[in-house]
């Protein structure tokens, strides 16, 4: 019974330290529960919680007619720190904030079924480790995830940028490449699909990272798609000839404890 007690206090410890809650004394932690709580009294169902790239979150089935937006709008913390929270939920899902959910899909539609809730919007995921030693000797590599739906842009081995992506659909996944960026073009139009692919990077023909749609999931015909705004600075960032990978990988996700953060964390700490 010791020996458990002591792993439990253990595994505590990293959890604490993990949310970066340790260093704190004196200072309010969040009440993470709560705002569970309050996400369900706003009348969202909670399916899920825990910890994904280290960042604690609630994920709730989105309604039909539900946004990103309507959602911050709709539960009094979040609509308390409305832009903050609605570019952070945005960032964790991959999803136009202004997509609304309908019944059929449709351009501009969110197509994801739940959204992840970040519940502290002072924490930034860790997607991508913040240095890559196989990495420093590019002055800037691009590196694409497609299980965790993220790009991360290295210079020499350091961590610059990460941004949220969508992949290739079932049926029309994205090749796993190692590539050169062979070409740019701000206004690239797709001779295959007749559609605008502003600020495109061409990895390999015909697959480009390119501005477009971001539902929620991955989307695509086989390209990388961007925000536009994310595309337009990577497009900035980077040369003709920047190498980059396309791998697949395992997303990071840890299930919280039964009982609530705040009272794990003042429980800890009272030992």
């Amino acid at each position: 019974m010791q020996n458990l007690r002591l792993k439990l206090v253990g595994c505590l410890a990293v959890f604490v330290w993990c949310l970066g809650l340790l260093g704190m004394a004196g200072a309010q932690e969040p009440d993470y529960d709560r705002l569970c709580q309050e996400l369900e009294k706003s009348g969202f169902r909670v399916l899920d919680s825990g910890i994904t790239y280290g960042l604690p979150y609630a994920e709730i089935q989105v309604p039909v007619g539900a946004s990103v937006v309507s959602i911050c709008r709709r539960v009094p913390s979040l609509n308390a720190d409305f832009f903050r929270y609605r570019d952070k939920i945005a960032f964790l899902n991959g999803v136009n904030p202004f997509y609304i959910k309908t019944r059929y899909r449709e351009p501009f539609s969110l197509e994801a079924d739940s959204l992840k809730i970040p519940l502290n919007p002072d924490l930034m995921p860790e997607i991508f480790p913040a240095f890559e030693d196989a990495l420093a000797s590019h002055k800037k590599y691009i590196l694409i995830d497609l299980d965790k739906g993220y790009m991360a842009l290295y210079t020499r081995g350091g961590l610059e940028r990460v941004f949220p992506i969508s992949g290739g659909k079932s049926g029309k996944k994205t090749p796993l490449l190692t590539f050169k960026v062979k070409a740019k073009d701000k206004e690239h139009w797709s001779s295959i699909y007749d559609v605008w692919m502003p600020y495109s990077l061409l990895m390999e023909s015909p697959y480009y990272i390119h501005g477009g749609v971001l539902p929620g999931e991955h989307d695509s015909a086989g390209c990388i798609r961007m925000f536009r705004q994310d595309a337009e600075e990577l497009y900035h960032l980077v040369d003709v000839g920047t190498p980059g990978r396309v791998v697949q990988a395992s997303r990071i996700k840890e299930p919280l404890p039964d009982q609530p953060l705040q009272k794990l964390s003042a429980d800890l700490g009272a030992r």
